[in-house]
C-alpha cells in the first residue's frame, strides 16, 4: 500500500478490495455482494456518528452493535446478519496484510448460532398399528390403559397421571374421560371409543381382583400413582422391542390429533386437545403434498 494513501477514501479502498478478491480466485459475483457488504456498514457507522468512517476507528463494540442493528431493527435473517459480519472479517483481515490496520475488531465476534426447530417425530398408522398389536399381546393391563388412552384420548401426560377412577364413566354404548386437571386449570370431557372403554373395564376389574384401591387410575407396583417417567420408561420400552424408540406421549397426542383434523374440523381437535388458541392446533393439521393437490382437485370440481 502505497504511504500517501488516505484509509478514508472508501471508494479507492474498495476497489483495491475487490482487486484482493479477485486474485484469490473469488468470483465476480462474490466480489460485488462483498464490496457491497462493505458499503452498508460504512453506511451505517456514518450516519450512527455522523463523522467519516476510518476503518482504524472501528472496535468490537461498534461491530456487535452493528450485528443488533441487522438483527433487530433490520429485522434480516440469521444468515444475511452472518454473512455480513464474515464480509466484515474478511475485509479486515485484508486491511490488517495491507498494514492499513493493527487489529482485527471481527475476529472475536462469534456468529449468531440458528436454534433448529426441534425435530416432530410421528407415525403413520402402519406404525400405531405395530405399537397397538405390541402392547395388546405384551403389555400388562395397566401399559394397555396407558397406550389406549394416550393414542386414543389424546391427553397430555400430565393429565394421564392424575386421573382417578372417577373420572371415567362407562356405559353399554358410550363412554367419558373427564379431564378434571387440564393445562391451565381447564376441565373437559373426550368420548372413549369401544376399544378404550373395553382396555378400561378390563383393567378396573384386574385392579379389583388385584386389590388395588387407589383412587388414580394408572398405578404402578410401587405406587398408588404413576409419574411422567415411568410413563416414557413403559413407552420406551415397548417401542424399543419394535425398534421405535422416539415413542412419547406427545407422539402419541400428535398422532390422535392428526387423526381427528382428518375426519372432523378445527374447533372439535380444539375442544378435544384442551387448547385455548386455535394456532396452537393448526400446527396438528397434517399438510402433505396429497392432502394439498385433494383440496384444489376438490375446489375445481365443485367450482367446474
Amino acid at each position: 500500500m502505497k504511504d500517501n494513501f488516505d484509509v478514508t477514501n472508501i471508494k479507492e479502498l474498495l476497489q483495491l478490495f475487490r482487486i484482493h478478491l479477485l486474485e484469490n480466485d473469488k468470483s465476480a459475483g462474490t466480489c460485488e455482494t462483498y464490496c457491497i457488504n462493505v458499503r452498508l456498514f460504512v453506511e451505517y457507522i456514518t450516519e450512527t456518528f455522523a463523522e467519516n468512517f476510518d476503518p482504524r476507528k472501528i472496535s468490537p463494540l461498534d461491530i456487535r452493535e452493528y450485528r443488533n442493528y441487522l438483527l433487530n431493527v433490520k429485522n434480516l435473517s440469521v444468515n444475511t446478519v452472518n454473512n455480513r459480519i464474515a464480509t466484515l472479517n474478511e475485509f479486515y483481515k485484508y486491511l490488517i496484510n495491507e498494514n492499513i490496520v493493527s487489529a482485527n475488531p471481527v475476529e472475536k465476534i462469534r456468529k449468531i448460532k440458528m436454534q433448529s426447530p426441534p425435530k416432530r417425530v410421528t407415525i403413520d398408522d402402519l406404525m400405531f398399528k405395530r405399537l397397538r398389536r405390541q402392547f395388546e399381546h405384551y403389555g400388562r393391563e395397566v401399559e394397555k390403559v396407558i397406550f389406549f388412552l394416550l393414542f386414543l384420548t389424546g391427553v397430555r401426560v400430565s393429565e394421564l397421571i392424575n386421573i382417578k377412577v372417577d373420572d371415567i364413566v362407562i356405559n353399554p354404548r358410550s363412554g367419558i374421560l373427564k379431564v378434571q386437571s387440564g393445562k391451565g386449570m381447564k376441565y373437559r370431557e373426550i368420548p372413549l371409543n369401544a376399544t378404550c372403554r373395553q382396555v378400561i373395564s378390563d383393567y378396573l376389574e384386574y385392579r379389583k381382583a388385584k386389590g388395588i384401591y387407589s383412587p388414580y387410575l394408572i398405578t404402578t407396583e410401587r405406587s398408588s400413582k404413576a409419574c411422567r417417567s415411568s410413563i416414557n420408561k413403559i413407552l420406551k420400552k415397548h417401542g424399543n422391542k419394535i425398534g421405535f424408540p422416539e415413542i412419547s406421549p406427545h407422539v402419541a397426542r400428535r398422532y390422535f390429533l392428526t387423526k381427528v383434523l382428518e375426519v372432523s374440523d378445527i374447533s372439535t381437535a380444539m375442544e378435544l386437545a384442551g387448547h385455548s388458541s386455535v394456532q396452537t392446533t393448526i400446527q396438528y393439521v397434517p399438510s402433505t403434498e396429497k392432502r394439498k393437490q385433494d383440496a384444489v382437485t376438490k375446489i375445481t370440481n365443485d367450482i367446474d
